[in-house]
């Protein structure tokens, strides 16, 4: 809930200056990175990625379980981050943008009371920290930031693996004898996170992480040759026609909430009274299997501010009347064009459900590249391809990234991960699917859980092929990484 959060933050910052909560300058500056931090620490770290969802636990869990012994002193945490914790319940309560599965305030009030002299004492305690604090406060005491340019980090961390173990202990302490290889293992770093790589692994950051890009050299780096696409105006009209499917979905949402807003569970969802008249507002089958297309549904509005969740109730956001523009041709190409993008990305990396299953996170961030990577696959074939034909020689090319044990069955879970993001890709304009041999019973049972025939039963035969919002989408990626240029057949306003 990227976006979510940094509304938040927004929404907080002109809360607090109004009541001269934020100090001017530089202190603002470190001000807003300090509340910027902690809420991404609860989201990657601690699996709370609602930035309005606080419960009983959460504030100690934030603090103790994680910042303590893994965050290093960069943004004054030590001293001012149970304030700046503090300050943001207090707008989330004064602005009804606590969630309703939240606790009581008073009661996560009395949670920071309790850290007063736990915290700043446990923050300290050398004997907490784990090994990303150990490294990275070595690290800017080298005079090396770990948010700073990769090359130099990446150097630091080489120069720290040819460290001997009397020279390592100096930064580890007690680890050396807790963790077997951390005497001689290699330290890989990645956007704020450590790895150690010892017993004959091999030392390479996309085997750690497996969003990243080979970086063993066993393959070239990717570029990709400039592609002409229709102009802006162009593809900005095509997003009201070939890629509404989602856009009108979302404006069905904001229609259905209506004006005056409507009361949500407790858990800050749809109530199960309401949602059948929600399934027939979307065109789409009352049975139990359209719940989780609900749920996507849901979240995606509150993401890109669609509805708003106020306390006990949900409301249309600002994020509505851009939707709904969008559909009518009458917003700004430019804004058209970045929220069908935005959704599409989304789409390929679909938000962690809020109810999710505790130690399914792994299996999430391994699935993550999976789409991207055949996205890439299709457009360097050029046109249409066979999609198993795709698929198998994506599975035969990214055979490292399959976990040892049973890759077959590793194969088989990211085939259908692809299949079934395509088909949301396919309803969102990005891709077009042909050759599907009609069954009408089995596809309304597709259709009830929100995604195609042929995704959920794969069909021999079928066409896969990028169309121009789909091309749009790659390179806009790959834009944004240097790895291709793009060429307009006209400037779009």
């Amino acid at each position: 809930m990227f976006r979510l959060r940094q509304r938040m933050v927004e929404e907080f910052t002109a809360w607090a200056v109004a009541r001269a909560i934020v100090p001017g300058g530089a202190a603002g500056t470190e001000w807003r990175d300090r509340i910027e931090i902690l809420l991404q620490c609860r989201a990657d770290a601690l699996d709370r990625a609602d930035p309005t969802r606080w419960r009983s636990g959460d504030v100690h869990a934030l603090f103790m379980d994680y910042v303590a012994p893994r965050q290093v002193d960069a943004w004054g945490l030590a001293e001012r981050g149970l304030e700046s914790v503090r300050d943001y319940l207090r707008f989330l309560d004064d602005t009804d943008r606590l969630h309703p599965g939240s606790a009581r305030p008073a009661a996560l009030f009395k949670e920071l009371d309790r850290l007063e002299a736990k915290y700043p004492a446990a923050m300290a305690d050398t004997d907490r920290w784990g090994l990303a604090k150990r490294i990275f406060t070595a690290m800017l005491r080298d005079g090396v930031r770990p948010d700073g340019d990769p090359a130099e980090v990446d150097a630091w961390a080489a120069r720290f693996s040819a460290r001997g173990p009397e020279e390592r202990r100096e930064v580890l302490g007690r680890m050396m004898e807790e963790q077997q290889g951390y005497a001689t293992g290699t330290v890989l770093v990645n956007d704020g996170q450590v790895a150690m790589v010892s017993g004959g692994r091999k030392p390479v950051k996309h085997l750690i992480w497996p969003d990243l890009p080979c970086d063993c050299g066993c393959t070239a780096p990717v570029r990709f040759a400039p592609v002409t696409l229709p102009d802006d105006a162009a593809l900005a009209k095509a997003v009201s026609t070939d890629g509404a499917a989602l856009l009108h979905d979302l404006a069905t949402l904001a229609g259905w909430v209506g004006s005056g807003g409507r009361a949500v569970d407790d858990r800050g969802e749809i109530r199960k009274a309401d949602r059948p008249a929600l399934l027939t507002a979307l065109g789409r089958p009352v049975t139990k299997a359209g719940e989780p297309l609900l749920t996507t549904l849901w979240q995606m509005g509150i993401e890109f501010d669609v509805v708003q969740l106020r306390r006990t109730r949900v409301v249309p956001g600002r994020g509505a009347d851009l939707v709904g523009a969008a559909l009518a041709g009458t917003a700004p190409v430019r804004e058209t064009l970045e929220l069908w993008a935005d959704l599409a990305e989304v789409l390929i990396h679909p938000v962690t459900p809020m109810h999710s299953e505790k130690g399914t996170e792994h299996l999430r961030s391994w699935l993550d590249p999976w789409t991207p990577l055949f996205l890439d696959l299709l457009h360097s074939a050029g046109g249409p391809g066979d999609l198993e034909a795709l698929t198998d020689r994506l599975l035969d090319e990214q055979a490292g990234r399959l976990p040892g044990g049973d890759p077959e069955l590793f194969a088989g879970i990211a085939g259908t991960a692809v299949r079934n993001i395509l088909a949301t890709l396919a309803r969102h304009g990005a891709v077009a699917v042909t050759g599907v041999t009609e069954d009408p019973e089995r596809a309304a049972v597709a259709a009830a859980y929100g995604t195609a025939l042929w995704a959920m039963w794969p069909q021999p035969g079928l066409t896969v092929e990028l169309t121009d919002l789909g091309r749009y989408l790659v390179h806009r990626r790959h834009l944004s990484e240097g790895t291709a240029s793009i060429d307009s057949a006209a400037a779009g306003p």
